[in-house]
């Protein structure tokens, strides 16, 4: 499901090209032209279209945090037919996080729909095959997890150095993760772990759960009692995996990977 600007659904190929790429960049600053956001081909038998290429490559989310996704309000019209889609994002950054996305289908039926605003949407109704691939580094976990410590520890004159991360499948769609890291002040140090789980659900929605914070020796025990208030607001939270909604098309064979990275897997369609 994606946003479109304006307030009239889009009539033609050109129309439907600049309403998704200005929704878009009202969200993502992108790494160069903003023409070059959103490509359709095909368009003379609209609303036929051979192609939808999306081009998120290296786009930042430009809000404060990232936007909820749209909801229709069920007063739908007929919308594009799409041969062939492809969506990439490789990275989407926002903040210090980034997210390796990538979506391939072909056979897409869409309806437009609108908000609770009134403001049109683009809404996937069916599809004849698709995957979606979203990859977080482990680097990136890390630099996240110690940035977020080293924060919440700076206030006490607390340094946070040497990090250990160990991520496990704690489940068909759940990973848990084992952060350990050195605490130090002054000349003394101790050691401190968070642990927690993420799972995710069938529309890529990561939620994050059962975080805790321990500490050994007096720098550690100091440091983690910190790290744990900075933590418990996050506990619960849901972080989205893709950059838009499928609509009313369903997710199925999703798989959890961290051979490397956090690697997810899904399928949808037919």
């Amino acid at each position: 499901m994606f946003p479109l600007s304006g307030k009239k659904f889009p009539t033609d190929a050109d129309e439907l090209t600049e309403a998704i790429t200005a929704a878009l960049t009202d969200v993502f600053t992108v790494d160069g032209d903003e023409a070059d956001v959103v490509s359709i081909e095909g368009g003379g038998k609209f609303p036929s279209l051979k192609s939808v290429t999306i081009d998120l490559d290296d786009a930042a989310v430009s809000a404060s945090k990232p936007p909820p996704k749209p909801v229709g309000t069920g007063k739908r019209q007929p919308g594009p037919k799409v041969d062939k889609f492809q969506l990439s994002a490789a990275p989407i950054k926002y903040e210090q996080a980034k997210l390796n996305l990538n979506v391939t289908a072909r056979g897409l039926v869409f309806d437009f729909d609108r908000d609770k605003k009134g403001n049109p949407l683009l809404v996937l109704t069916d599809a004849r095959s698709g995957k979606v691939e979203a990859r977080i580094s482990k680097d990136d976990i890390e630099t996240l997890l110690t940035e977020a410590a080293g924060v919440a520890a700076k206030q006490q004159g607390i340094k946070i150095q040497d990090l250990e991360l160990d991520l496990k499948k704690a489940g068909p769609r759940a990973v848990a993760a084992d952060f350990r890291v050195t605490a130090k002040k002054l000349m003394m140090t101790g050691r401190i772990r968070i642990t927690g789980r993420l799972d995710i659900d069938d529309e890529l929605n990561a939620t994050v759960s059962d975080l805790d914070c321990e500490g050994e020796g007096m720098i550690g025990s100091a440091a983690a009692g910190i790290v744990k208030k900075k933590l418990t607001p996050y506990d619960g939270t849901t972080v989205p995996l893709m950059a838009f909604s499928l609509g009313d098309v369903a997710l199925r064979d999703l798989k959890i990977d961290l051979k490397k990275d956090l690697h997810v897997t899904a399928a949808f369609g037919v």
